[in-house]
């Protein structure tokens, strides 16, 4: 039972073998939830009785000889700040701690549809602001982050509590924590997956999008929810920006040329690129990033309503940001994009680290990044959250020990999945 609980692949192969029900990895799994989790605190609430119920549909329709869907047998967890009947949908803000989603969101009912087990719900930075995640404990060493917003979600998948998990990303937030947890996720093409159901942060940026624990269980998962994308062959030349791996501390960048040997000796041509200036991105990214949050706070949530503080410090800031600067911001977004879909040509992927350390101090307030002290936040999503304002799907994947950001054209979401990793 041990490899069917950490493996997606392992699940899905015993429940279409009968080796195990649905209802027999379902009840497994949410022992383990309620035996781990008030270690890591990964889950804000469990869904035993429609776990269950879910279970038990998939079972009787193999049964009866009908297709359960591409997930049944696998257990899911979706991150709280997306509805999710019948928990709770407080994005992980007081002020909303007692909303209760009334219908699910897109990729919940997406989920069940496919037959997938839901067994809860995640716990988020609150609002999906920061990348911290700090009310989950890292299930290696607590004094570590788990990374953010998608932290619980990420914590669950080290922790063997979950096949996959469902997080969002708006500047890095599925990506950044499966770095720090050491497992895979996916931010897929903007617009690609529906975000009706989300709780919304920066309307230009916000993605949701999957996580597994191995880049194999991630593109199982992935291909059943995106079924309308044609599987991509692999990208035999892979490009990276040497002034991004700069950036980077000594053991990321040696990971990072392991990495790029292997894929070398795989048959991938190597050559350099040269992306958009991490100063540049990082300039536009805040200003974008807190002129949409504070628009949206100001015009949909009600007055005096208590922001986490780094939503209070992005929308105290907009205030700063004139709109002929944030014009200018968004002018700049367009030309990096065309610049990034210039070097995507037919069979190209960019590489480069997911995150600029493999480690994050929990506790830290700053990060030293390219060699200056950075905001926690901003030290974190600075390789990230480029891929954001353009838009291409870039997936973090375990690679030879660290964490590799792959991105590709844009709707080639699989494409992302497809270089020889082991």
């Amino acid at each position: 039972m041990n490899d069917i609980l950490t493996s997606a692949k392992a699940a899905r192969a015993a429940f279409l073998s009968g080796a195990a029900s649905a209802e027999e990895i379902a009840r497994a799994m949410l022992a383990g939830i309620v035996r781990e989790n008030p270690r890591i605190n990964a889950y804000r609430e469990t869904l035993e009785a429609t776990a269950l119920a879910e279970a038990r549909a998939a079972d009787a329709a193999r049964a009866a000889g009908r297709d359960a869907g591409p997930l049944a047998g696998l257990c899911v967890a979706v991150k709280e700040n997306i509805d999710t009947v019948p928990a709770h949908a407080s994005a992980g803000m007081r002020f909303l701690r007692n909303r209760k989603a009334s219908a699910d969101s897109w990729v919940a009912g997406r989920l069940r549809v496919l037959g997938a087990t839901i067994v809860g719900t995640t716990i988020s930075d609150p609002g999906a602001f920061g990348v911290r995640t700090a009310e989950v404990v890292h299930p290696v060493d607590p004094g570590l982050s788990v990374g953010g917003s998608s932290g619980g979600s990420a914590a669950a998948l080290a922790a063997g509590l979950c096949h996959a998990a469902i997080g969002t990303d708006t500047g890095g937030s599925i990506r950044i924590p499966a770095a720090l947890c050491g497992v895979a996720g996916l931010k897929p093409s903007f617009g690609r997956w529906s975000l009706a159901g989300v709780w919304p942060l920066v309307p230009s940026l916000d993605h949701v999008g999957p996580m597994a624990r191995t880049r194999e269980d991630l593109s199982l998962v992935a291909n059943a929810l995106a079924p309308d994308l044609s599987p991509s062959p692999a990208a035999r030349h892979v490009v990276f920006d040497p002034d991004w791996i700069a950036e980077c501390v000594q053991d990321v960048q040696e990971t990072f040329a392991q990495t790029l040997k292997a894929l070398e000796r795989a048959g991938i041509t190597l050559s350099e690129t040269r992306l958009p200036a991490l100063d540049r991105v990082s300039g536009v990214h805040s200003t974008i990033f807190c002129v949409e949050t504070a628009a949206f706070y100001r015009g949909f949530v009600v007055p005096g309503a208590e922001l986490p503080r780094e939503g209070r410090g992005a929308v105290d800031h907009a205030e700063s940001i004139g709109m002929s600067a944030y014009l200018a911001a968004c002018r700049d977004r367009q030309q990096m994009r065309a610049a990034v879909d210039s070097i995507l040509e037919e069979g190209v992927a960019i590489v480069s680290p997911t995150t600029a350390m493999a480690k994050a101090p929990k506790a830290a307030a700053t990060l030293d990044v390219g060699g200056k002290k950075r905001d926690f936040t901003y030290g974190l999503v600075r390789l990230t959250c480029l891929f954001d304002h353009t838009g291409h799907p870039a997936a973090a994947l375990p690679a030879h020990g660290g964490s590799l950001q792959v991105v590709a054209a844009r709707n080639d979401d699989h494409g992302t999945l497809a270089l020889p990793l082991v």
